[in-house]
């Protein structure tokens, strides 16, 4: 069978059993076997490879991140943080419906696994007056958190670009910053669209005191940012800091404190870790993302299908954006060039890539935004292609501009 029919039936069997309503985790797991499968990967390698991967060191800190994250999520709701943090918004925020997109942007600063997760409880809370379906708060909490990844320079995605083509961070993260403005436009157009608008809130001018109010209600996050950026901690000592303290400084009974920590561990979390992990490593040792990336040979229109192809087939297949820039852009580096590389074609396979990202299902921001909003997948995408397709379409606009013409 063709690498790229395999490629297709793969993507095929994950949206039909999302489409069944089977679980995500139970999902991925069953696209790791058929991964496995096609490629011809030994029995006896699939099962010690998912072995080794469930007891990984990369494995295990993502977890503990996950748990860790969703722990400060439920202490500040808690403890009513984000409620306070919305009400000192009201006071800075002019238009109330920016509170939907703002808290999610912020945190998007954070390059973080999972970060969406931070947001989702502020948005819930915002969400509330409004009466938004679970579909659309998990697409104002995932799309804000995403917008920064196309210039924000601390992502390691960005980060690699750099290193693979040899140019300087500075320069791509400047060429590719019209995409955030563009995400930014698109995902506020989407949320203007669905929420009308209301009456000022603010009736007299912000002052220093609400910023701090603002700070001041989520403050384990505030401190996470800040051991990570000022201390560079890794994250998940950073967050362990962040929920100790949450625990030895809290007012609120033990027994809600305890309920907190016992919602924070879930079966289905570990599961979905688990099987996000085992298919990104069984995409990898099976050798089926080596011959995706491979099967568009350059040359002609094939060069710029291959710009796309490459990028965009990892991405949607892992959701990891590592994973896209490590696999993709050394094979596209020879058209794209390193040390001056065409800096058109550079942004055509990186917001090639990140749209692959933004639309995976295997994408833990995504899954789990979902998982906590209780939000079908379905009603999340009907959502989030029209973003997803503007922001594309500039893409491909620049390219055609720059190159074609």
């Amino acid at each position: 069978m063709p690498v790229l029919l395999k490629a297709a039936a793969i993507i095929v069997l994950l949206l039909v059993l999302l489409r069944l309503k089977i679980d995500l985790g139970l999902a991925l797991l069953a696209d790791a076997v058929l991964t496995a499968a096609l490629f011809r990967m030994p029995a006896a390698d699939f099962f010690r490879t998912s072995g080794r991967t469930l007891v990984d060191g990369e494995t295990l800190t993502l977890l503990g991140i996950l748990v860790l994250v969703l722990y400060l999520g439920y202490f500040l709701q808690a403890d009513n943080s984000f409620r306070r943090m919305v009400d000192a918004l009201k006071a800075i925020v002019r238009d109330p419906r920016l509170i939907l997109a703002v808290p999610s942007a912020f945190i998007g600063l954070l390059p973080m696994t999972a970060g969406a997760m931070m947001g989702a409880p502020i948005v819930e809370e915002a969400a509330a007056p409004y009466g938004l379906s679970p579909a659309w708060m998990t697409f104002l909490n995932y799309w804000f958190r995403h917008i920064w990844e196309y210039c924000w320079p601390l992502y390691t995605n960005l980060i690699l670009v750099a290193l693979i083509l040899k140019v300087p961070i500075g320069r791509v993260c400047l060429y590719q910053f019209p995409f955030t403005l563009l995400a930014i436009g698109a995902g506020l157009a989407a949320l203007f669209r669905k929420v009308p608008r209301g009456p000022r809130l603010a009736k007299r001018r912000a002052t220093p005191a609400d910023y701090v109010r603002v700070i001041g209600s989520i403050w384990p996050i505030a401190l996470t940012i800040g051991l990570v950026f000022g201390l560079r901690m890794a994250m998940l000592p950073a967050l362990a800091v962040a929920c100790l303290a949450s625990q030895v400084l809290s007012r609120m009974p033990l027994r809600t404190r305890l309920d907190v920590i016992r919602r924070s561990v879930t079966p289905r979390i570990v599961l979905l870790t688990g099987a996000v992990m085992i298919f990104k490593r069984i995409l990898e040792t099976s050798g089926a993302l080596d011959s995706m990336v491979k099967a568009v040979p350059p040359g002609g229109i094939g060069t710029y299908a291959l710009l796309f192809a490459a990028p965009f087939i990892v991405g949607f297949l892992t959701g990891v954006n590592q994973a896209y820039v490590a696999i993709a852009f050394p094979l596209l580096a020879p058209i794209i060039g390193r040390g001056r590389p065409d800096m058109i074609l550079l942004m055509f396979a990186y917001v090639s890539g990140f749209v692959g990202i933004l639309l995976s299902p295997a994408h833990l921001c995504l899954a789990f935004t979902a998982e906590y909003f209780k939000a079908d997948l379905k009603d999340v995408y009907r959502i989030l292609w029209r973003p997803v397709a503007v922001v594309f379409a500039g893409a491909v606009g620049v390219l055609i501009v720059g190159k074609v013409l």
